[in-house]
């Protein structure tokens, strides 16, 4: 190979080399921006405490979510809920406290690359949950139609499964520093709820009453752990 070649094919690789090389950067910054680690925030559910004057259960819940790239933000939320009450009109009663657990991804609608964080801005929500659950229903005795006489109907820690998915909106706003505030609307619909012999389950911690489908709210105090690299 002549003088001339070389010199034309190192010139070749002195101009393609940076080239490559930013070429590589930049996919990198990139997808660090996507997927970047910028913190931890914690938080607890506000509505889940006052739920219980809606005859729903009362229920307390905290969450921990990553920030991811300002974009996704994984979160994982796990509280207690517990309820008793009487149907006046049949005479029903219906006990039960249980821990439960939602884990699932939030969505920044509002991201822009390259943008840090807004103060405020609406997510999409989606989470599947579970419970694990004993629980106590009585009523007044039963009258035996064919045989006569009554059979008492009483029931205690029954064993109880359930678990659902959930799909959301909500607005996260700063207020002071660190601290944030949101709530987040959710549409639940029930994946599976056991049945013994003779009970059903009749609330299901974290969901609400036993149903199909139904909605939801929350409405969360969150603390942002600040993050540096």
């Amino acid at each position: 190979m002549k003088i001339s070649n070389y010199i034309l094919l190192s010139s070749l690789l002195l101009i393609l080399l940076p080239c490559t090389i930013n070429a590589q950067e930049k996919k990198s910054e990139e997808k660090e921006g996507t997927f970047a680690f910028k913190g931890i925030s914690l938080s607890t559910d506000i509505f889940g405490y006052m739920s219980s004057f809606l005859d729903d259960g009362m229920s307390g819940e905290v969450a921990i979510e990553a920030n991811l790239g300002n974009r996704f933000f994984p979160i994982v939320e796990a509280g207690y809920g517990s309820i008793d009450i009487t149907d006046e009109n049949f005479g029903i009663h219906y006990k039960s406290a249980a821990p439960y657990m939602r884990a699932g991804l939030n969505y920044n609608f509002s991201y822009q690359e390259g943008k840090t964080l807004r103060p405020n801005y609406v997510y999409g929500a989606l989470r599947f949950g579970c419970s694990k659950m004993k629980y106590d229903v009585s009523s007044p005795p039963l009258h035996d139609p064919i045989w006569g006489g009554e059979v008492p109907y009483s029931f205690s820690d029954v064993n109880g499964f359930a678990s659902w998915i959930e799909l959301g909106v909500g607005v996260s706003a700063k207020i002071w520093k660190n601290f944030r505030m949101g709530w987040c609307v959710r549409y639940k619909a029930r994946v599976n709820a056991t049945k013994s012999k003779n009970s059903k389950i009749g609330y299901i911690p974290g969901f609400g009453t036993n149903r199909h489908t139904r909605f939801g709210a929350t409405y969360s105090l969150i603390y942002e752990i600040p993050f540096k690299k």
